[in-house]
């Protein structure tokens, strides 16, 4: 996304790096020329709340200070880093939202669909790490993995029949691997 002309105006170099006090000086007038614009940029292009706009804003003057000497053209740099800044910022918020969400009911809030999910897959784990490592490895290219019988006997070294044989009893261990997790005979 290109940002407008009227913010990109000028491409002037960063304040040149002066001894002592004059170096905080050229910091200190790049920051009041360009915050409010940066401020601005976060505000109203990304919907960026003001106060977290303004963190953002002090986080890229930040970055700036520590790499000034590597930046050629202050304002596209700046700008370019607010809106680097505004976008992680507004991915992270949006991870955190659908978590911690105050809205009834919450997305992130677990329901029965989930938890039976979740426990599926716990019984499902714990049955495959009763069958073997062979079988397990076997069971997941073909059902997982989607690898046909033909593929696996080419790789395996194997005819499609025996492929077929150990798929079949690798889920006959699998079926007494879940009879005895479940208690049934």
């Amino acid at each position: 996304m290109q940002a407008p002309t009227n913010e990109l105006s000028g491409t002037e170099s960063p304040p040149a790096q002066q001894a002592g006090g004059g170096a905080v000086a050229a910091f200190e007038e790049a920051y009041l020329r360009y915050a409010p614009r940066l401020h601005k940029i976060a505000m109203k292009r990304y919907g960026v709340g003001s106060t977290d706009a303004e963190v953002l804003v002090q986080d890229v003057f930040t970055t700036y200070f520590q790499h000034a000497a590597d930046v050629e053209k202050l304002e596209p740099y700046l700008i370019g880093a607010i809106c680097n800044a505004s976008k992680n910022h507004l991915r992270r918020s949006t991870s955190s939202k659908a978590l911690f969400c105050g809205e009834h009911p919450c997305p992130a809030t677990p329901d029965d669909a989930l938890l039976n999910e979740v426990e599926r897959k716990r019984l499902l784990s714990q049955m495959l790490a009763r069958v073997g490592g062979r079988c397990r490895e076997l069971l997941r290219r073909f059902y997982v993995n989607g690898e046909g019988t033909e593929a696996l006997a080419a790789d395996l070294q194997l005819t499609r029949g025996t492929v077929k044989v150990n798929l079949f009893k690798c889920r006959q261990r699998a079926l007494e691997a879940y009879r005895a997790i479940m208690g049934r005979p």
